[in-house]
């Protein structure tokens, strides 16, 4: 496999900004209700805590809040102490409370040190990060050299949402190929979309309409043939999600079609673009994404067994098109596709310019089982709900008991981790095992267990 990020230089003092829940406000606050955008968020705040494993092992982790029971996951894993810091506020912009708190700078700038530049790896480059590459440079001298930041916001911004896919994808020529998106189209508002409703439903097809920043599974309504006109109206009017952004319809492929026994996958694959057009886009890794439902990703699982699925082909070429293409237009950094796939048809549903919810995944397997981990071992994370809210590390180590091994320790274990997520009763884990199925295995020891009274 190619190198995991060659744009990242070890010799540099390396900071992560990892302002995952940024990408999600914006969305979330188009909640109907303060408490309703409280709860999406709340939901994926822990995520903040995948920055552990990004980039090399010495590094200053900056996240929303303080990462909990750090100094447990560094030791327990053999990493070095990694340094974490917190603004004193939370506005919805990490960067800008960065610019806000002299306290935190002050310690941003003895971290860099004397060579006074450093690298910059965010989850999401915002504007906002380039107000604080500025201030950096102009006001005290620091040069914030960011290898994984596209320089064109307005192109980031627009891969980041669901019409700039489906227009992508018509522009690179995969219209009607194995991989391709679903059959749909990009919406100008909610009368538009009800029309494309009705074409697809009419034709017995389920639809899903998507609101175009949509993120996390925030803003989805699905439609079923059959559906009552008045209560699909009812649903496209009363959504707070959509503002005045395009709204995509598209048909929705799911299990439940009794006729079609193809099998169902929700594949995932992410790319490096590098910043020099000489080097091809790196694809770092395959996921199988790991739903609870229709629209909640619960996890993430790599393992070289997916080599052999039906989707697997198109999907790498298809996206590697894609890849591509965004290196041509000026796009650099991390991004990734997420798909469904019916037997060897893949229809792509989410292009995430950014680091993604499997970025870590592939992380721990490269840093702790070795670069080419994939031979020998199968790696993903899972979120588990059912905790008592208030658990804490302890209660976790005591319930799963021998499950918990790091690697090295054994075959295979499970590694707790975004422990910030604790105290709202979410545990999400880090797996690896020796094989695909015997990750599953251990999935369901960690629910079973959890469960038990």
């Amino acid at each position: 496999m190619a190198p995991q990020q060659p744009t990242i230089r070890d010799e540099l003092p390396t900071i992560i900004v990892c302002n995952a829940v940024d990408t999600l406000r914006g969305i979330a606050e188009r909640a109907p209700a303060p408490e309703a955008a409280h709860r999406i968020i709340a939901e994926c705040f822990s995520q903040q805590d995948q920055a552990l494993f990004w980039g090399p092992d010495e590094k200053l982790v900056i996240t929303s809040r303080p990462i909990q029971d750090l100094t447990w996951q560094t030791r327990f894993l053999g990493l070095p102490d990694i340094v974490n810091l917190s603004p004193a506020t939370d506005s919805g912009s990490l960067f800008a409370d960065l610019i806000g708190d002299d306290q935190l700078l002050a310690s941003l700038l003895e971290y860099v040190g004397p060579g006074r530049r450093f690298q910059l790896i965010p989850h999401t480059t915002t504007p906002d990060l380039w107000a604080f590459a500025d201030l950096l440079r102009l006001k005290y001298g620091v040069i914030a050299e960011l290898p994984e930041s596209c320089r064109d916001q307005g192109l980031r911004d627009l891969l980041d949402t669901k019409s700039g896919l489906r227009t992508l994808v018509a522009e690179t020529g995969l219209t009607g190929a194995a991989c391709t998106v679903a059959r749909g189209r990009n919406c100008a508002d909610r009368d538009e979309a009800l029309a494309a409703v009705d074409e697809l439903l009419s034709d017995e097809t389920p639809c899903i309409v998507k609101a175009d920043k949509g993120e996390a599974g925030v803003g989805l309504l699905i439609f079923q043939p059959g559906d009552d006109t008045s209560t699909i109206v009812q649903a496209l009017k009363e959504s707070t999600f959509y503002g005045e952004d395009p709204i995509v319809v598209e048909e929705y492929i799911d299990r439940t079609d009794s006729s079609d026994r193809r099998p169902i996958a929700f594949p995932s694959v992410e790319y490096v673009v590098p910043d020099d057009p000489s080097h091809e886009p790196v694809l770092t890794h395959v996921c199988d994404m790991l739903f609870d439902g229709a629209t909640v990703l619960r996890g993430n699982v790599t393992s070289a067994s997916l080599a052999e699925a039906a989707w697997y082909e198109p999907f790498v070429a298809g996206s590697r098109k894609v890849a591509q293409e965004l290196q041509r237009r000026g796009y650099r950094g991390h991004f990734g596709i997420d798909a469904v796939a019916r037997g060897g048809e893949v229809y792509m549903l989410d292009l995430n310019a950014r680091r993604t919810g499997s970025t870590h995944v592939h992380d721990f397997g490269v840093r702790l089982l070795g670069p080419d981990y994939l031979k020998r071992h199968t790696v993903g994370n899972y979120d588990f709900y059912g905790l008592p809210k208030g658990s804490t590390l302890t209660d976790v180590l005591e319930r799963l008991g021998p499950l918990v091994c790091a690697p090295g320790q054994a075959d295979s274990g499970v590694v707790p981790c975004e422990l910030t997520g604790l105290d709202a009763g979410r545990l999400s884990c880090l797996i690896h095992a020796p094989s695909l199925a015997a990750f599953h295995e251990l999935v369901q020891q960690v629910h079973d267990t959890i469960q038990r009274d």
